[in-house]
């Protein structure tokens, strides 16, 4: 009885105080409590990190001007930072500095901009008279080679736009001209994996055609921390263009690419400090501005994982989701009866689900236990110790996953990529438990639990991707906590399953 009172008491603090703090966000804060139909606005974070060498700091960082700014500053790891905006001719720079810093810092600079309301990829009119291109400056024998690419490019070309399709068709071509192959071992050696941009910009200005390099990010939630990419910017004489060198015939899509920096200008300048990196964020979110301010500066209760820097609260986007996969654990194994392998392989098996497509995932799932499992049959006729055969079925498994990957690429299928997601271990683990029950329950039963598993995986995964799921989760996290107090309700049952009462419905009660 005592232990039921306590239990009772403590769903009860649990329930009042998850859902206390959900409607406090609600009622005070404003936050919806029902994800909105209007579209997403963009949170583009750049992190400049580096090592300080005890001197004075002085960081210098391009921003994109065509921005909505929505707030500076620092974390505490960088406290002591004095911090300014430069504006020259409506070009912006945040400016850090700090006296005698040491060690790893990191500096944080976020936009903010509606996911429909920007198009950072368009064209812009120059400041100040048209530029005129510069000569790139070349030894005799590598502007030979450039002035005959030059030659040939311009005789199939009406205009920069087809100019610029031209260079990069002859700089990827798979069988490159003697002139291209030259002018690409040049350029390599000189600048590394800047070679061809910085090539394509230097042809461009000898065609008399003005070029700079520009730093793009990638609108995917999914890449999480990535690096800048780098963009050919040119001027076709009315206006500065940007292209993918990836796909310079195409207009740049403002809801895949987001032009950090335009002008040519270096994204980052920094005195010191050393091994200096720059690397952005982009993460959607799907509550207005003012309110999410308002969430950001309220309480660490209330705040929870917003007070943290984008690069790191991404990773929480999923991390949040695997207390409701295992609470579907619990509600299908304690209530309905299914049998799984391990208790929750079902849930990381959907972690991994929501980033492929379901069929291909399942499919891809089946194959490597599938593989695994013959395997380990024969490595069990070598009589091994447990955590030798464990560890040879982890060998074997990435040995099938990376087959795999390279199968499915062949065969156009891109999903096989994905394939990586599958926690190695778990599946090695299954692998090892599925052969084990084999042995000593038989094949039937076997072959049960591993149809539990991907019945649970499924019906979790199902779950997780409910978009109203995923956003009470994240905005709400303190939900969490009677979800947690619904489970412990759950670890009393000792009543019937739903699988044993079908199990016995021909049992006759005894008087």
């Amino acid at each position: 009885m005592a232990s039921r009172i306590k239990l009772i008491a403590i769903v009860l603090i649990l329930t009042l105080v998850g859902g206390g703090l959900a409607a406090y966000k609600h009622t005070q804060l404003g936050i919806p409590l029902k994800v909105g139909e209007e579209p997403a606005e963009w949170l583009v974070e750049a992190k400049v990190s580096f090592i300080a060498t005890e001197e004075a700091v002085t960081a210098r960082l391009s921003l994109p001007a065509s921005a909505i700014e929505e707030k500076t500053g620092v974390d505490s790891r960088s406290t002591g930072y004095s911090f300014m905006i430069e504006d020259q001719l409506g070009e912006y720079t945040a400016v850090w500095s700090a006296d005698k810093r040491e060690g790893n810092e990191a500096l944080y600079y976020r936009v903010r901009f509606p996911e429909r309301g920007i198009v950072s990829g368009g064209p812009i009119s120059p400041s100040g008279k048209p530029p005129e291109p510069d000569d790139p400056g070349m030894a005799r024998s590598i502007r030979v080679a450039a002035e005959s690419i030059v030659r040939r490019t311009k005789e199939l070309s009406s205009n920069p736009d087809t100019l610029v399709a031209g260079i990069f068709r002859e700089l990827n071509n798979d069988e490159p001209s003697q002139e291209t192959s030259l002018l690409k071992d040049h350029y390599e050696e000189l600048v590394g994996d800047r070679a061809k941009i910085t090539l394509a910009i230097d042809l461009l200005k000898m065609s008399g055609v003005a070029a700079r390099l520009a730093y793009g990010v990638q609108l995917d939630e999914i890449r999480g921390a990535q690096e800048p990419i780098r963009l050919l910017e040119y001027y076709d004489g009315v206006y500065w263009q940007v292209r993918d060198p990836e796909a310079p015939t195409s207009v740049l899509d403002p809801r895949q690419m987001f032009v950090w920096n335009r002008g040519g200008d270096p994204l980052l300048d920094l005195s010191g400090g050393e091994n200096s990196q720059v690397v952005f964020t982009a993460t959607r979110d799907m509550v207005p501005m003012d309110q999410l301010t308002d969430l950001r500066s309220s309480g660490l209760l209330v705040s929870t994982i917003f007070g943290l820097p984008a690069s790191e609260r991404q990773v929480f986007r999923y991390v949040v989701l695997i207390p409701i996969g295992a609470f579907v654990v619990v509600l299908l194994r304690n209530l309905i009866g299914i049998a799984t392998l391990g208790t929750f392989m079902p849930v990381l098996l959907a972690m991994a689900l929501l980033e492929m497509e379901l069929k291909s995932g399942l499919l891809m799932f089946a194959i490597i236990v599938g593989a695994g499992l013959w395997c380990r049959f024969l490595l069990s006729r070598l009589n091994l110790l447990v955590v030798p055969r464990v560890a040879a079925c982890v060998v074997i498994v990435t040995l099938l996953m990376m087959l795999l990957s390279v199968v499915s690429w062949h065969l156009g299928m891109r999903d096989g990529l994905k394939i990586t997601l599958f926690p190695m271990i778990i599946l090695a683990w299954t692998i090892e438990r599925m052969s084990l029950t084999w042995e000593e329950e038989g094949k039937r039963s076997a072959i049960l639990q591993v149809l539990g598993s991907l019945i649970v995986a499924v019906v979790a995964f199902t779950v997780m991707e409910q978009r109203q799921v995923r956003y009470l989760a994240f905005y709400f996290p303190e939900l969490l906590l009677v979800l947690l107090a619904g489970i412990l309700l759950l670890g009393r049952y000792t009543g019937y399953r739903l699988s044993e009462l079908i199990r016995f419905k021909n049992f006759e009660p005894v008087d």
